[in-house]
């Protein structure tokens, strides 16, 4: 969660045990995909969510430096990158090309969209990463045929994915629905 007052990411922090989290604001600051100035307008107080990722090949070279430096290999790129998040030493944090795919809010001080789709829109304006299958179906058969392609690019992705998350594109019917399942 990246917590932007205006414009300028003050703070960053892991989503915790759902209610606290641990400051990884000077990690996040290594990252050298994100937006730490947001350009455009942007609320006075704007925090966004996402999910921080390795990529498949950067998980690999990570794991052969970790290997020929005598260091801990990784299980996984989901833990890998967890554990460089929540580093103690940043310059650690620096020398592992973390990335976020950026897809929800949190706290702001003002509506930032009318939907989902078009907050994600304002996410790319503000230098965001947003990931690129993301698409808005207009229908159930679309939204099959969408679960159909991305399984099967599922194995040639650069990156793990768990599944799907479908969201409804109306927030008021979001709000509606609730976010629990």
């Amino acid at each position: 969660s990246l917590r932007y007052e205006k414009g300028e990411l003050v703070t960053a922090a892991t989503r915790g045990n759902g209610s606290v989290g641990e400051d990884v604001t000077v990690n996040v600051r290594t990252f050298k995909d994100l937006p730490f100035s947001l350009s455009g307008e942007a609320p006075d107080v704007l925090e966004v969510r996402g999910e921080v990722y390795l990529t498949k090949q950067d998980f690999r070279a990570l794991n052969e430096r970790q290997a020929e430096a005598g260091g801990k290999v990784f299980a996984n790129p989901r833990n890998a990158a967890a554990g460089s998040l929540r580093q103690l030493d940043s310059s650690i944090t620096a020398c592992r090309p973390l990335k976020m795919f950026s897809y929800a809010w949190g706290e702001v001080s003002e509506p930032v969209a009318n939907s989902q789709w078009a907050f994600l829109d304002r996410l790319k304006a503000w230098g965001f990463d947003v990931n690129p299958l993301t698409r808005l179906c207009g229908s159930l058969p679309e939204v099959m045929a969408a679960y159909t392609d991305v399984g099967d690019q599922r194995a040639s992705l650069n990156y793990d994915i768990d599944g799907m998350v479908y969201k409804v594109n109306r927030l008021d019917w979001q709000e509606r629905l609730g976010f629990v399942s």
